[in-house]
């Protein structure tokens, strides 16, 4: 078995725990546990990740105490009111769209439903919501502070692997080789997507500079449009004429030369390809100048 290397990722959780856990004591909050566990939750891949989930958390932990307080006070430990309280936190929770915090929702009504002491009903609530939100800040802040995730140079290796994908789907359709599949294409852009979209909201953090941001930002436009036209070729079923621009233009592009094409044979759906032809060709080229601007 290959014996894999610790992650940044879990080198992180584990100082955001037992940084949580040495302040809560060392603050002598009620239940260092919680914050514990509240750490563990709040480290995620990125840094807008763990703000903009933290601040769910947080929120879902007050209503997991303020449920928890009220059914106390109505059935403590009654097993129907328990379930009941669990329906009414899934369901608001997935209200608000805190799907990812039910979890610890849940956690906080039943620490606080099952392990109440009589006559302090109110203050058992409040110390242990305290000590959640506690582990809550703690781990966002270490994954801001402490060597956040680089999504930067994930999105710059993502582009620039796609940018070859492209050009040899590209290639292959010119030169009619087999193989080609535009859905892995279509998938990678998905994935594609949602990276630039994390990196969008770490850019407001101001996390990376802008101007890397904004060339990320209109390669992935660019890849959009590549696609589009792609996708025109692909449907294409004629070998097409393709002219002597664009002919040039790809001998240049992809280094080898193209067959000579009969050019008193051309018809509208020749022009119609060369106008795509030619859209994917400039946009390659524009990605190529920006791939060596931002690496």
């Amino acid at each position: 078995m290959k014996v894999k290397k610790i992650g940044l990722r879990n080198l992180k959780t584990a100082l955001a725990v037992a940084l949580a856990i040495f302040l809560s004591q060392l603050l002598n909050l009620r239940s260092p546990f919680f914050a514990g566990i509240a750490a563990i939750t709040a480290m995620q891949s990125s840094v807008s990740e763990s703000f903009s989930s933290g601040v769910d958390r947080m929120l879902s932990t007050i209503l997991g105490g303020i449920i928890a307080l009220l059914f106390s006070l109505v059935a403590p430990e009654n097993p129907f009111f328990i379930g009941l309280g669990i329906v009414i936190i899934i369901y608001v929770c997935n209200l608000f769209g805190w799907k990812q915090s039910v979890q610890l929702s849940g956690m906080v009504f039943l620490s606080i439903i099952l392990n109440y002491k009589e006559g302090s009903r109110v203050d058992y609530a409040f110390y242990r919501t305290v000590d959640t939100l506690f582990g809550l800040v703690i781990g966002t802040l270490i994954n801001y502070f402490v060597l956040p995730p680089n999504l930067e140079n994930k999105m710059v290796e993502s582009v620039d692997k796609m940018y070859y994908q492209v050009k040899n789907i590209v290639g292959a359709i010119i030169w009619k080789e087999e193989g080609v599949e535009l859905e892995s294409l279509r998938k990678d852009l998905v994935i594609i997507e949602e990276d630039y979209g994390l990196l969008k909201k770490e850019v407001k953090l101001n996390l990376y500079k802008s101007d890397t941001f904004h060339n990320l930002e209109t390669i992935f436009d660019l890849l959009e449009n590549i696609y589009s036209n792609i996708s025109v070729l692909y449907s294409i079923d004629k070998h097409p004429n393709i002219d002597e621009e664009n002919k040039k233009s790809l001998e240049k592009l992809f280094g080898k030369e193209l067959p000579v094409s009969n050019d008193e044979n051309k018809d509208e759906m020749d022009l119609i390809y060369n106008y795509h032809l030619k859209n994917i060709i400039g946009n390659l080229n524009r990605i190529d100048s920006l791939l060596v601007v931002i690496e």
